[in-house]
């Protein structure tokens, strides 16, 4: 007969639903016991199921779709349902593609690919395309989009039926209703939404009354990227513990897993360092390396969602290495030729219109207990 642990194990690496559903009730069950009786030999057990188990794959923390994909279609994204086709959903892609074409163009994305063929995905990818531009751009992407899906029948929301931890109220992609069914159930954030499942041992902490405000900041701003790591397709890192030269595509699932695991550690540390010391400060230095290290080649322009949740990113690490102490990190100059005095293993990216530019800021200089660490850039070539 089979011990429970076996029972467990087999459930965790079973398929997506069963395997999800019996994680989020093992690491709620850790949390619970983390909290009543740390020293308790189960929590080290139930580390150890955990441990061994599959990464969490469902996409914007939805509930699975309640069935597959046809063989050879691309795996549904999170956000998106296993809604059955109708008349008006049939052929949205096609409606939508001249549209996906020019916010591809704008984004000035370098290898757009195939447009997808499965109108939720269409309609995903061009609201994530459109956070890579300018405000008055993106609201024209998707005022267009929802006039698009209008006129083939389709039925565009101003909401969005799933909301993830993030630094503000807003919707990055609206619902999309057909046939009296969600296409896709839309993604939004706000700071008051639920930590994502692997997180959530560390709810009480960041809900408490002494929870730090930077820390709680600074999770805010990460959590997103966590999400869409896993939906953008277009997405690259260059987090040098991963990547030591250049970038590497999050489009594949091995490389997703390496980054998120990366991601997820350096947020687990900045919420277990005690705020206000140098650790704190070195934790958060970390942590803001690998959310700036998530990029679109080119860089999202500063006035985009993407860039300006990488100029939040510098202002919290700035104000919080500013109770420690003045000169703890410094942000590089705009020049490239000024800021190599602070920067090492900088990342040059071919742009003759921005030659000698610095693009985005992957790494701060910081100076922590007497300890220097170099800088690091994107910069046109």
């Amino acid at each position: 007969m089979e011990s429970l642990d076996d029972t467990l194990a087999a459930l965790l690496a079973g398929g997506r639903p069963a395997g999800t559903v019996t994680r989020g009730l093992l690491i709620g069950l850790r949390a619970a016991l983390t909290e009543v009786a740390p020293d308790d030999p189960a929590v080290a057990a139930l580390d150890r199921l955990l441990a061994g188990s599959p990464p969490h794959r469902l996409l914007a923390g939805s509930p699975p779709a309640a069935a597959g994909p046809a063989p050879g279609a691309p795996l549904p994204t999170g956000t998106q349902t296993a809604a059955p086709a109708s008349p008006a959903s049939r052929g949205l892609e096609t409606t939508l593609a001249p549209l996906w074409a020019r916010a591809a163009a704008a984004a000035d994305e370098r290898e757009p690919g195939d447009p997808p063929d499965v109108p939720a995905s269409m309609w995903e990818e061009l609201h994530l395309l459109s956070l890579r531009l300018a405000p008055e751009d993106r609201r024209e992407v998707q005022a267009h989009a929802a006039d698009d899906v209008r006129g083939a029948g389709a039925i565009p929301g101003t909401t969005a039926q799933v909301t993830v931890l993030g630094p503000g109220h807003e919707v990055l992609i609206p619902q999309l209703l057909t046939g009296g069914h969600a296409l896709h159930r839309g993604l939004a954030t706000a700071p008051d939404a639920p930590l994502p499942i692997e997180l959530m041992p560390y709810t009480s902490k960041l809900g408490g009354p002494g929870a730090d405000p930077a820390t709680v900041a600074f999770v805010r701003l990460a959590v997103p990227v966590l999400h869409l790591v896993s939906l953008d397709r277009h997405l690259q890192h260059c987090l040098q513990t991963l990547q030591f030269r250049g970038f590497a595509p999050l489009n594949a699932p091995a490389e997703q897993d390496r980054f998120r695991g990366q991601l997820l550690a350096r947020i687990t540390a900045l919420i277990d360092a005690a705020p206000g010391t140098s650790h704190w400060l070195e934790c958060m230095v970390r942590l803001h390396e690998a959310v700036s290290s998530v990029v679109h080649l080119p860089p999202a322009t500063d006035v985009s969602w993407w860039g300006r949740l990488r100029m939040h990113a510098h202002t919290i690490l700035r104000d919080a290495a500013a109770q420690l102490g003045p000169g703890l990190v410094k942000l590089p100059p705009n020049r490239f030729a000024a800021a190599r005095a602070l920067t090492a293993h900088d990342i040059p990216l071919k742009l003759p219109d921005s030659s000698g530019m610095v693009l985005a800021c992957v790494r701060v200089w910081s100076k922590i207990d007497d300890t220097e660490n170099p800088g690091r850039v994107i910069y046109g070539s």
